[in-house]
């Protein structure tokens, strides 16, 4: 019996969830007059966009992946999502926002505009967002692209993640490859944003019934200009590495890190969300897919930095501040994170499957491949590289 009164409580739950978008249309159509008489100088995209968003909230919060909703805080910028032909490309320069005419570019869209005089693109969405006082909108397209057919696994590397040194990269062979020191975005410019937000903090801001003063907007702007700058600069890092790494390398071998888990550490925080690990992980699976290469997740449990590169041995423990691996059992000495990369590059030779293991236990496992695409495309190819 306690079984089915589950189960019937989870039947409705789904049903109240599907009908959630529905409920929060008709509701808000029946009362808009009265508790909205400005509701006919936006177009119909703002409000379907806002009850969706609600409506996914909704959802969200009844399967538990999320709180209870609240209303978003005013004054740190915001977004709408435009569907259908409410935003349309005029030119190459010059983009139509429905209710509020045509508005220049400050970049060309004329790769863009190419795809669409063609036919072989089609805007299917638009979501423009102010940030610090800046506009920017961004298109969801759907382009007819060939995807390439896996290249034969030809070049292989593999790459390791840290703090101090960014990426480095080894081919099975040992080769050193790649090195990308780790510029720390946001520990570089922390003082000046802590001075900026403190500024912010002394001002008028907004508050329930108190419109937020000219001088906090300025000084807000200015605290969102930093975060945008850190921001920029930390995506364009690994825009570039990826790019050179899908276009140069047949596979590419990653760990499969626990980066939710890893940011519970207090000490290391900070400097782990600076880093950056899982939006290089997210550019890297569907640039492969674009570019032809193969990305390889090692095991999450493999243990890439504890194992000698030269015999295989696996050391019990390693602790973070040993940057210098040094193999008892051979003698080998080399950087933690070099012997790492080039763990993880055999793990892309074929007929090689990762290991899981802690210390000296050993347990073969398969590896994942990842396959699936992202709509997102490079922002620039340049790369740099280091030979040894």
């Amino acid at each position: 019996m306690t079984t089915a009164r589950r189960r019937t409580r989870g039947s409705r739950s789904r049903r109240g969830i599907g009908s959630t978008l529905a409920t929060l249309v008709c509701s808000t159509s029946e009362h808009r007059d009265e508790a909205a008489p400005w509701w006919a100088e936006n177009g119909s995209s703002t409000y379907n966009d806002a009850a969706q968003r609600l409506s996914k909230a909704f959802t969200n919060f009844h399967q538990g992946r999320a709180k209870f909703p609240c209303f978003k805080r005013k004054g740190q910028g915001g977004s709408v999502r435009f569907m259908g032909s409410a935003v349309r490309l005029a030119d190459s320069h010059h983009v139509r926002v429905a209710r509020i005419g045509e508005i220049k570019n400050y970049e060309s869209t004329r790769k863009l505009y190419r795809h669409l005089e063609r036919g072989t693109g089609k805007i299917m969405a638009a979501t423009l967002t102010e940030r610090g006082g800046k506009w920017t909108i961004s298109f969801t397209v759907e382009i007819t692209q060939a995807i390439p057919a896996p290249r034969a696994p030809e070049r292989i590397i593999g790459i390791d993640v840290g703090i101090t040194t960014l990426y480095t990269g080894a081919t099975p062979d040992g080769e050193h490859v790649l090195e990308v020191d780790n510029p720390r975005r946001y520990v570089t410019v922390e003082k000046r944003l802590a001075h900026a937000q403190r500024i912010a903090s002394r001002r008028q801001g907004p508050k329930q019934g108190v419109a937020p003063s000219n001088r906090w907007k300025k000084a807000n702007g200015r605290v969102q200009n930093i975060h945008a700058s850190i921001r920029n600069a930390r995506r364009n890092l690994i825009h570039e590495t990826t790019s050179m790494l899908a276009k140069n390398y047949d596979v590419i071998v990653i760990e499969d890190l626990n980066v939710t888990g890893m940011v519970k550490n207090r000490s290391l925080a900070k400097h782990i969300q600076d880093a950056a690990w899982g939006e290089f992980t997210r550019q890297l699976e569907y640039k492969t897919k674009w570019y032809g290469s193969t990305l390889v997740r090692a095991d999450r449990f493999y243990p890439s930095s504890k194992t000698c590169s030269h015999c295989g041995t696996v050391k019990a423990t390693l602790s973070l501040d040993q940057r210098t691996y040094h193999c008892g059992a051979c003698g080998l000495t080399l950087g933690r994170d070099h012997n790492a990369a080039i763990n993880l590059a055999r793990q892309g030779l074929p007929g090689t499957s990762s290991g899981t293991g802690r210390g000296g236990e050993v347990s073969p496992a398969q590896q994942n491949l990842v396959v699936t695409a992202h709509p997102d495309e490079a922002s620039t190819e340049s790369f740099t590289m280091v030979d040894d």
